[in-house]
């Protein structure tokens, strides 16, 4: 009876990646440490943290980090090394640049930097080969970079609740002519 309630609650704690793989998730960074190598999911999102943790780096099959609502400020060049990550949370910081070592998670796909204060979208960016949704809602987004026209499998970019010149506009539609382009609507505010 014991062996069947435990697989019960395990079917709810793991599930499959691939054939053979075990997905598992973590809320502690410390539980996380303890078996790197079966650590999937990171969620150490709302944890007051000010700084992106170090480290990261031994959870080799770390597909998602999810680090929303935080205090964090600064990516380090260390986020370079998270080469598994598929998906890196990031929204409700007060992230402001980019750095260049981002173009080195090649399997990012789920790009979300929402309610930060992201100025700059780099030339990095087009190093984000895999990368299918970019989400900036609600930054300050003031210079984005033609290689953001490298990203052929972006389907959905989200520049929401930014002020952004109708010329800018035009000139991120026709660098990403197969995506979906998310834009506040414009203001007839006479200014």
């Amino acid at each position: 009876m014991r062996a069947l309630i435990f697989l019960f609650f395990l079917s709810f704690d793991i599930s499959a990646q691939e054939q053979g793989d075990v997905n598992y998730g973590f809320t502690s960074l410390e539980k996380a440490t303890e078996r790197p190598e079966i650590v999937y999911h990171l969620d150490l999102s709302k944890q007051k943290l000010e700084f992106f943790p170090l480290g990261l780096e031994v959870f080799q099959n770390l597909k998602t980090l999810d680090l929303t609502k935080n205090k964090i400020s600064l990516l380090p060049a260390e986020v370079g090394l998270l080469v598994s990550l598929e998906k890196l949370i990031l929204a409700k910081n007060k992230i402001v640049i980019l750095p260049p070592q981002i173009a080195k998670l090649k399997q990012l796909k789920v790009l979300e930097l929402s309610r930060n204060d992201v100025k700059t979208i780099p030339q990095e960016i087009g190093g984000l080969i895999a990368l299918e949704r970019l989400d900036l809602w609600s930054n300050n987004v003031q210079e984005v970079n033609e290689n953001i026209a490298t990203l052929s499998n972006l389907k959905l970019l989200d520049l929401q609740g930014m002020l952004i010149s109708d010329e800018m506009k035009k000139q991120i539609a026709a660098w990403l002519p197969t995506t979906q382009i998310e834009f506040s609507s414009g203001c007839a505010c006479g200014f």
